[in-house]
């Protein structure tokens, strides 16, 4: 399935692009799964140093920390780093796995997609990530009454989980763009744990796999992040903090 994704605005494009490049030089997450070159990861190793912190200013104070309704965009500079997808985009723009363990199998008359899982996985919360923690999120994101993401998913009629680790989608006809959808905010999977504890209140304390977790959030002021100690790729995480600010006047923010 392809995908043609939006082109953003400049100043989020560029903002976009100092997230991705610093976190590319200094922690080079993801691997096979998010279709990094092993020649950029080698070439780039020696020139790793661990440690430190990224400082990352914002334009604004993102909305929800939850995949389910969050809508601006400053919140999905910081899902980059606590929320892993089931598809990604590499450089290419080609979709790619990344919590899943391979593209999509899609019948013949195009209504059942078939996901295989990446295996070995933990959610922050040391959750394990299995094809009902999938199940769980991807309803949720078409039941909850307030969410964002059931337009993106298309005609979902049932997803049922075959086993462990594989988990089929049932569409009520083609869709496309599902494997695009699952690629962005519709794609990243909960904690069912946190879901279970927090329930509407996620976003105040919001799970998921990825190279860093929440640690504090201050409103209109910073969102701090750590590293994962239960990420499956920990090892090539090299920062020891990110820190968001909220910083809403362009001219402090270039002082700064």
């Amino acid at each position: 399935m392809s995908v043609l994704r939006p082109v953003a605005a400049r100043a989020a494009l560029a903002a976009t692009t100092v997230v991705v490049l610093a976190l590319s030089a200094c922690s080079s997450v993801g691997g096979e799964g998010s279709g990094s070159g092993e020649d950029d990861v080698g070439a780039a190793a020696k020139d790793v140093k661990e440690g430190g912190t990224l400082v990352v200013a914002l334009a604004g104070e993102p909305d929800f920390l939850d995949p389910t309704v969050a809508r601006t965009l400053l919140s999905r500079y910081i899902f980059n780093s606590i929320c892993e997808k089931l598809y990604d985009v590499d450089k290419d723009a080609r979709v790619v796995p990344q919590l899943a363990a391979d593209m999509p199998e899609v019948s013949d008359d195009g209504t059942t997609v078939t996901i295989p899982l990446r295996d070995g996985v933990k959610f922050a919360d040391g959750t394990a990530f299995d094809a009902a923690a999938v199940k769980k999120s991807l309803e949720r994101h078409f039941t909850k009454p307030d969410s964002g993401r059931t337009s993106e998913m298309g005609p979902i009629a049932g997803i049922e989980t075959p086993d462990d680790m594989t988990v089929e989608i049932t569409l009520e006809r083609p869709f496309t763009p599902l494997t695009a959808a699952l690629s962005d905010r519709a794609g990243m999977v909960m904690s069912p744990k946190q879901l279970d504890a927090k329930g509407d209140d996620f976003s105040s304390e919001p799970v998921c796999v990825g190279p860093f977790k929440l640690e504090k959030r201050v409103p209109q002021s910073s969102v701090e992040l750590v590293p994962d100690s239960n990420y499956y790729d920990k090892d090539k995480v090299h920062l020891d903090r990110i820190v968001y600010r909220i910083i809403t006047d362009a001219n402090i923010r270039a002082a700064n």
